[in-house]
């Protein structure tokens, strides 16, 4: 008898690890929710928001961006719209670890689903090109993300006032270089090299050009797209080239 598995059927060796090695990303994290309670702290926001913006959302950029709209009086419509808009990534991402958890039940992969944020999703990924991953493993990965996620906007909006101003502007830096670190190990071929590259141009151009934040779902498909004929293109020289 596999004493592995848990009585949910969520195996929990692969949770502890999909959680420790994502340790690292979850500790960048701290800088997003720091800045997030920051924000509602300024921004006159209750704290209970906060905490509950978590419980429903879970999504650090658009979190933000919610906060920072509600602070500026936008309506509820064109808040509730923008997060969608800007959370469409999370349907790429939950795309492509489908296909690893495919005879997963529905109700395992809704909750990993919640939990998938772009850390978790990055960590998760590297892990499934090494080796032959779980829905386990990315569960754990997501509650390492949540869990600092959490602790940390919720002590930026209590202690926030205590960081020096003259440290500020070094979040914004933080916060780019933590993703680089997630992108960087992820690139080891022309393909995945294309698709960063499509994308960062997409999301640039379309920053500057179109409205609202259709340019991330835009760069998301794009990049993915370049990535993918790429593949298929070498796979198909693969099977050309005569034994």
């Amino acid at each position: 008898m596999n004493s592995s598995p848990l009585r949910s059927g969520w195996n929990l060796p692969d949770l502890r690890r999909g959680f420790m090695e994502t340790i690292p990303l979850g500790i960048g994290v701290t800088i997003y929710g720091l800045v997030y309670g920051m924000l509602g702290r300024q921004g006159v926001l209750p704290f209970w928001m906060i905490p509950a913006m978590s419980l429903i959302v879970f999504a650090g950029s658009s979190q933000i961006l919610a906060a920072e709209m509600m602070i500026s009086g936008a309506s509820p419509l064109s808040v509730i719209t923008t997060v969608l808009v800007v959370n469409l990534r999370h349907v790429v991402m939950s795309a492509d670890m489908a296909v690893h958890v495919q005879d997963e039940p529905a109700g395992k992969k809704a909750l990993a689903a919640f939990f998938l944020t772009d850390e978790a999703y990055a960590v998760s990924y590297a892990h499934f090109q090494r080796e032959k991953g779980t829905i386990s493993y990315i569960l754990g990965a997501g509650l390492d993300i949540y869990l600092f996620w959490a602790l940390s906007s919720v002590a930026g909006y209590w202690f926030g006032n205590l960081v020096p101003p003259i440290l500020e502007p070094a979040f914004g830096f933080a916060m780019a270089a933590a993703f680089l670190s997630m992108l960087v190990p992820a690139v080891r071929n022309i393909p995945v090299l294309s698709a960063v590259l499509v994308s960062a141009a997409t999301a640039v151009c379309g920053s500057l050009w179109l409205p609202g934040k259709w340019y991330i779902l835009l760069a998301a498909f794009t990049g993915s797209t370049a990535g993918f004929l790429l593949e298929e293109c070498r796979n198909k020289r693969k099977k050309e080239v005569p034994v």
